[in-house]
């Protein structure tokens, strides 16, 4: 039997998950949830160091109700992570173009969305620059520039506690407005300068890509107001197809039950988005 419609068949007969095999010589591995052809599919690499279940199962859980949506989910292993071997010239990025490839062969796939919590929002950017057949973003604690939304911010932030703590705060003011003060979110991230995310981010925004991006209270370091993103981005920022949200009671791996369960709800809310007569 014709080994793509092989794949389709089974597929189809599971209903639910699917083990996918990808990348050269098919080393690489990812579940596919969901069995609806018609609809959108979303890549969900690896977020830093963590398996394809994704902190706290993430993941896992994400993919259990986008599929009862009507979703598609993959969740897969990059090279080097998780149950993958490292395979020489193969990176996120190209694996992830790789999975695209075989979702869109053997499996039925055609819209596509990418990206995850940080390294995993990196991946998804690139990936989105290089292949035009991803046409959603999702950028959990992505890329962003501090500037001067994120000093005022900070300035506001220890004006805000008691007079008796401005004496001992005011003599380590300094330090404390420095972005790289403590643990730096980008230490082991592969960012544009922003000019170049700037450029990057246009012309995503002229093909029609969505992005939902979402900033937590866990990156703040990065990110203090929700004016940062237009002052990195520009007037493109504020284009239709751009949803921007900051989330400062929530943790960047949405450790806690509630945020797992509203994030998952609001990138549910947005995937449904990309079927035809359904909102965006």
């Amino acid at each position: 039997m014709n080994a793509i419609v092989e794949a389709r068949q089974m597929h189809a007969a599971s209903g639910s998950e699917v083990f996918v095999r990808f990348g050269p010589e098919r080393r690489l591995t990812g579940i596919l949830s969901g069995a609806h052809h018609d609809g959108p599919t979303l890549l969900l690499p690896n977020a830093g160091l963590q398996p394809r279940s994704g902190p706290f199962r993430l993941h896992v859980l994400m993919a259990e109700h986008l599929a009862n949506s009507g979703v598609q989910c993959f969740r897969y292993d990059a090279p080097g992570i998780g149950e993958a071997p490292r395979v020489a010239g193969c990176d996120a990025v190209q694996a992830s173009i790789a999975a695209i490839d075989a979702l869109q062969a053997a499996h039925g796939c055609h819209t596509f969305a990418i990206g995850g919590i940080c390294s995993a929002a990196d991946t998804g950017w690139e990936v989105t620059i290089s292949d035009a057949r991803v046409s959603g973003l999702l950028l959990l604690d992505g890329v962003v520039f501090t500037g001067p939304w994120y000093h005022y911010a900070k300035l506001l932030g220890l004006l805000r506690r008691l007079p008796s703590e401005w004496k001992h705060f005011a003599n380590r003011l300094p330090a404390k407005l420095k972005p790289s003060a403590g643990l730096d979110s980008r230490a082991f991230r592969s960012w544009p300068d922003k000019t170049r995310a700037r450029e990057q981010f246009s012309r995503m925004v002229a093909r029609d890509v969505r992005m939902l991006c979402i900033f937590s209270g866990g990156y703040a370091d990065r990110f203090l107001h929700h004016r940062q993103f237009a002052w990195s981005f520009g007037p493109d920022a504020n284009a239709p197809g751009v949803s921007l949200h900051y989330w400062p009671d929530c943790d960047h791996t949405y450790f806690g039950r509630a945020q797992r369960e509203r994030l998952i709800q609001r990138t549910s809310d947005w995937m449904l988005g990309f079927r035809p007569g359904r909102p965006s």
